[in-house]
């Protein structure tokens, strides 16, 4: 069991805890109890208690049942869109094999089940593990993350446009990983009221509640039986603060509460950064906790709101060298680095009251010419955690570029004073 209370914060093991030297005050005290052998938190409760000077104070803390039947991620499915990279186990971070597992050439978003297994697409086939489980599948309709699985009543659902676009099917697989043989997924489709819908890039399910974004700034809620002719629909720019860019994933959680990413990069088509003279750039995210009827934002974490300005540091005075004044940036300044986004793009584990979010994105250094130092775009591939308790950010582990990319990024201009001569490879420290 860990103890825990604000101001200050301290955390021990065991039944009965002492603290002896508390500053007179009030605080809150936070008790959870975990599973150290999964890392499952099993039991929490808190209250709160006020410390008077010369005085000690009793408190109790009656903790509540959680996690037991939980869905929790065993796995962290590290993907870039094209490739599935590495496959880790979440509690102790090693890259991890699976038999007859062989994600190398699945070009979709995998999802893992209750049971520890994967499902993936592979060419025009369905897979769980090794095992085929849907073949023929028309690949060219599919939405851009087709796969979900809905932990509350373990089914595996596959989202793919009619043919002509004015439509959106689902395949549900009920039980999947208790088949012996092929399952037969029944069907959903949605006729009329998706003509407005030009792209679809990530749905997620939660017993009767369809959720589906679209359009990349939008989300939309339906019912399983399609009996609902007026969807709640939540957009973008009408959370505060507004937001911008585009969803990247989805997921519900066990409370019913809706967690979406949305990533802002200004990335041409190439996928990069493009710089210009007091030019503009992006790097940024949030993580957005929407009621399950979409009529409220519970909170969006982690977004950069405000523009500041890298400036190129001291005079040009040697030709050709091209000299950059300043760019406006949306990019999390690098102390920041930890409890703000670069640019979220999956949510690669769920856990009792955490998510692992895998994060890309840069940051700039423009040049310093006094120094004759030229400037660097530092990239970022890292592995974020959000507590779903008090929504603090951390990261778990930033992947080196050699290691790991989920995306590539490169610019297009020029951010260095010199490409040779003196000044070369010299570059200003992260900042």
């Amino acid at each position: 069991m860990t103890t825990t209370l604000t101001k200050p914060r301290k955390e021990l093991w065991g039944g009965v805890i002492e603290f002896g030297d508390l500053e007179p005050g009030k605080y809150t005290a936070t008790a959870e109890a975990w599973n150290a052998g999964e890392n499952i938190l099993e039991g929490s409760g808190s209250t709160e208690i006020t410390v008077r000077a010369g005085e000690t104070t009793d408190c109790n803390i009656a903790m509540i049942l959680e996690g037991q039947t939980a869905y929790y991620s065993k796995y962290m499915i590290l993907t870039d869109y094209s490739n599935i990279k590495k496959l880790y186990n979440y509690t102790t971070m090693q890259e991890i094999y699976i038999e007859g597992l062989t994600l190398g050439e699945a070009p979709y978003n995998p999802v893992e089940d209750r049971e520890g297994k994967i499902y993936y697409i592979r060419d025009d086939t369905l897979h769980r593990n090794d095992e085929p489980l849907l073949s023929q599948i028309d690949a060219s309709n599919l939405i851009k993350n087709p796969l979900y699985y809905d932990s509350t009543t373990d089914s595996l659902w596959l989202a793919s446009f009619g043919s002509d676009k004015s439509s959106v099917n689902f395949s549900v697989f009920e039980n999947p990983s208790a088949a012996t043989s092929k399952p037969d997924p029944y069907k959903i489709s949605y006729d009329g009221s998706y003509s407005n819908i030009t792209s679809c890039q990530a749905f997620a399910v939660k017993e009767d509640n369809i959720y589906i974004a679209y359009n990349n700034l939008n989300i939309l809620l339906t019912k399983k039986n399609n009996s609902s002719n007026t969807e709640p629909n939540i957009t973008l720019s009408s959370i505060t603060p507004a937001l911008s860019g585009e969803v990247t994933d989805m997921a519900v959680l066990e409370d019913g509460t809706v967690a979406v990413l949305v990533n802002e990069k200004s990335l041409n088509p190439a996928n990069q950064f493009t710089l210009n003279d007091g030019c503009t750039v992006y790097s940024r995210g949030a993580l957005v906790l929407l009621s399950s009827d979409l009529s409220k934002v519970e909170k969006v974490l982690g977004w950069t709101a405000s523009p500041r300005t890298i400036s190129a540091t001291g005079e040009d005075t040697k030709n050709p060298v091209k000299e950059w004044t300043s760019i406006t940036a949306y990019i999390p300044d690098y102390a920041e680095r930890n409890s703000h986004f670069y640019g979220p793009m999956r949510i690669v584990a769920i856990r009792p009251k955490e998510l692992v979010i895998a994060d890309c994105g840069a940051n700039f250094v423009l040049a310093d010419y006094k120094e004759h130092r030229q400037g660097k775009m530092f990239t970022h591939n890292r592995l974020m955690t959000v507590n779903l308790r008090n929504f603090a950010i951390g990261c778990k582990k930033e992947f080196r570029e050699d290691e790991l990319k989920f995306q590539n990024l490169s610019i297009s201009g020029n951010i260095e004073v010199s490409t040779s001569g003196d000044w070369s490879n010299k570059y200003v420290d992260e900042k």
